[in-house]
């Protein structure tokens, strides 16, 4: 069985994506222990690397129970990296910013805001299997909504 050529780059570009992430995500729990490693998280994430800004993020989120040598824990901080990811197209920070305005983690409870995050992860979520975003009740959230409705600055952001 022969599959297109296309097929075959789309699945190793999803396998080296795959790769890629976890070697952010084994730096960021070398970062728990070793200045080395956590200077070398800040510079990737000060430089635009929006998967390097993400873990920085949760390395920083109080309710990540690990035993963090290198940084003090601070919702200040983990919700800046976290907006930075954001900002940058990780939907997994779009989803953290969601529960933290859903719930008041380090902000004080925000419905429109934390509709806003769901909905910005839900548009990531479809163009990454390649549903329209317009279309996203597709992924079940019962609701169509444009791409330009959750681009730009989120509403009412503190």
């Amino acid at each position: 069985m022969r599959l297109p050529l296309r097929a075959v780059a789309l699945v190793a570009a999803f396998l080296a994506t795959a790769a890629f992430a976890q070697d952010w995500e084994a730096l960021r729990n070398q970062a728990e222990q070793d200045p080395q490693a956590l200077a070398r998280l800040q510079q990737a994430a000060g430089s635009g690397h929006a998967e390097a800004a993400f873990f920085l993020g949760t390395l920083y989120a109080p309710p990540i129970c690990k035993a963090e040598r290198t940084v003090p824990k601070s919702w200040e901080q983990a919700l800046h990296w976290y907006r930075i990811a954001s900002d940058l197209g990780v939907a997994k920070a779009d989803f953290d910013l969601g529960l933290a305005y859903e719930k008041g983690l380090g902000v004080r409870k925000n419905p429109a805001l934390a509709r806003y995050y769901y909905r910005r992860l839900m548009t990531q979520a479809a163009r990454e299997v390649g549903v329209p975003a317009d279309r996203a009740e597709a992924l079940g959230t019962g609701e169509a909504y444009s791409r330009d409705a959750v681009t730009g600055r989120p509403p009412g952001r503190e």
